[in-house]
């Protein structure tokens, strides 16, 4: 038997959607590298992590929803 790979789903539209480039993850993992650092030093450096992780998730979400939203 041949191996055949089965096709791709598509939407309903015909096409995938691939979100646009963003610099929310790399923010994201600025924080929580922050907040974990900051647990064997400085608590300071846990606090400034934890609102670093937070603006940055809440702006990944807030893009992510736009993006979908906006979709045909």
């Amino acid at each position: 038997m041949p191996d055949e790979t089965p096709p791709a789903p598509e939407d309903a539209h015909g096409e995938e959607h691939l979100p646009g480039p963003s610099f929310w993850p790399i923010l994201l993992a600025l924080g929580v590298a922050m907040s974990l650092i900051g647990v064997i030093t400085k608590l300071v450096v846990v606090i400034i992590g934890l609102v670093i992780l937070l603006v940055a998730l809440g702006g990944w979400i807030r893009d992510a929803r736009r993006e979908y939203r906006a979709l045909p």
